[in-house]
């Protein structure tokens, strides 16, 4: 390089404490903004993180207090709050199973979030600090255990509302089955939605189903969105007792409220046609398939309406749709072991009748079918258990008792099944699907004669 073009080395010393001054400068601003922004940020994050937490729909599973014999034994009031929130989680497992797709659906992200406190400093520490120092009321179930006259009683209470379940008579191994009983009614104040449906599904016979759905209309309060969904449990417990009537009011009043729900609209469509009224069944369901597309469950009853008319092999084609996308829904099986039945393959219908009973064990027209196969095997006394299932599940359901004063007559009890014949009509109207059978069984009773005679 020529002598001219080299930088002399005043300039070049000068330049490298120039690079030197202005990097100082950089780490300098960065420090101001590491020891003053940055703390800022990470408060702002905090206090955001922590008025989330204020707002989460969460609730607290406070220690459960226990008597000395029980925490003796490691039953510690963390232990029982643990089991406790077991038992709230089987309760909420019961209603939501994916085989029962409605309340699957229509109470998916509505429902809170119950956790057992840690002890120490936490995130939701300081919400509750924060609670207390705004006058937040906590969301808080707490209670505690007792022995009465040797046997357990569970009281729990949900901050704000007071005393929300008192239940005893449990002896002292039944720690579990006291609990078992004492969650839903944590559900009946959090989320009446959810405790309504675990009544439907857990009750089995349907006079209860409907007395307690009816006592929750009538003393808990409910919001607009709760009543329709208790109406509407009233309404189904209706279609399992095979009364048509009563189903039919019930949703056409939610249908003329709500006339965009497909739910709503099915369920009319399943009481016309216990009326008898077909066509009127098949414009329901059609409405409801195109407010709901994807609801398999309408394809049994389209399948229903079609058997009614006496197509066995279009109404099998029908239903086996419904069960592709859902193999283990009790009322499609029942309804393909109703076809069989009358396509004389008995024995598939049997395999099918039972599947249903694995999945819905308290249904009244699986019981009730079950007991047809039995007299259509000349097995009276089987027949007879199954018919006699179904009423106990249905007390008020006509077809159960038809069944059962059917099952009586083939073993010979020609008295008492007149009896049952006559506890049907004292029901109210007989639908005309009805009408037939009574006139036959009216007659068979006359060929026999009557025993008292």
């Amino acid at each position: 390089m020529s002598e001219e073009h080299k930088t002399p080395p005043a300039e070049e010393a000068t330049g490298k404490k120039g690079l030197i001054s202005g990097l100082v400068k950089l780490w300098t601003k960065v420090q101001a903004v590491l020891f003053t922004v940055m703390p800022v940020m990470i408060g702002v994050v905090l206090i955001v993180l922590i008025v989330r937490e204020i707002n989460q729909d969460s609730i607290e599973v406070a220690p459960i207090q226990v008597p000395a014999r029980l925490a003796e034994t490691g039953l510690t009031a963390e232990v029982v709050a643990l089991r406790l929130l077991d038992q709230i989680a089987a309760a909420e497992r019961v209603v939501t199973s994916e085989r029962v797709v409605r309340p699957h659906v229509e109470l998916i992200g509505q429902k809170p979030d119950f956790t057992v406190p840690i002890a120490g400093i936490s995130l939701r520490a300081l919400a509750d600090i924060a609670r207390n120092l705004f006058g937040i009321a906590p969301r808080r179930v707490s209670g505690e255990i007792i022995l009465d006259d040797n046997k357990l009683k569970l009281r729990l209470r949900l901050a704000g509302q007071g005393q929300i379940a008192d239940i005893g008579g449990f002896a002292l191994n039944e720690v579990d089955a006291l609990l078992a009983a004492g969650a839903p009614e944590v559900w009946r104040v959090i989320f009446p939605k959810l405790y309504a449906w675990h009544l439907a599904q857990t009750l089995g016979v349907e006079t209860e189903v409907r007395e307690r759905l009816t006592r929750m209309l009538l003393l808990d309060g409910l919001d607009a969105d709760a009543q329709r969904t208790v109406r509407a449990l009233i309404g189904r417990s209706f279609l399992r007792s095979g009364r048509g009537q009563d189903a039919y009011v019930i949703f056409s009043a939610l249908v003329a409220n709500n006339p965009n729900d497909g739910g709503f609209v099915y369920g009319r469509g399943r009481a016309q046609f216990l009326l008898g009224r077909l066509e009127a069944a098949m414009e329901d369901y059609a409405r409801a398939r195109q407010l709901d597309p994807a609801a398999f469950w309408i394809h049994t009853g389209i399948a229903q309406v079609i058997r009614e008319r006496g197509d066995y092999a279009k109404a099998l084609e029908e239903i086996e749709k419904g069960l592709a996308s859902r193999p283990d829904d009790p009322t499609g099986l029942t309804e393909k072991g109703e076809i069989m039945l009358r396509l004389g393959r008995s024995q598939e219908a049997l395999k099918l009748v039972q599947d249903a009973l694995v999945y819905d064990p308290y249904s009244p027209a699986a019981h009730l079918l079950l007991g047809r196969l039995r007299l259509a095997q000349y097995d009276g006394r089987g027949a007879l258990e199954a018919m006699t299932e179904a009423t106990r599940r249905a007390p008020t359901s006509m077809d159960a008792h038809m069944g059962l004063a059917e099952a009586l007559l083939s073993i010979g009890r020609t008295a008492e099944a007149e009896a049952s014949l006559n506890k049907v009509l004292s029901f109210g109207p007989l639908p005309t699907r009805l009408e037939g059978k009574i006139v036959r069984m009216r007659s068979a009773f006359k060929e026999i004669g009557d025993p008292a005679n």
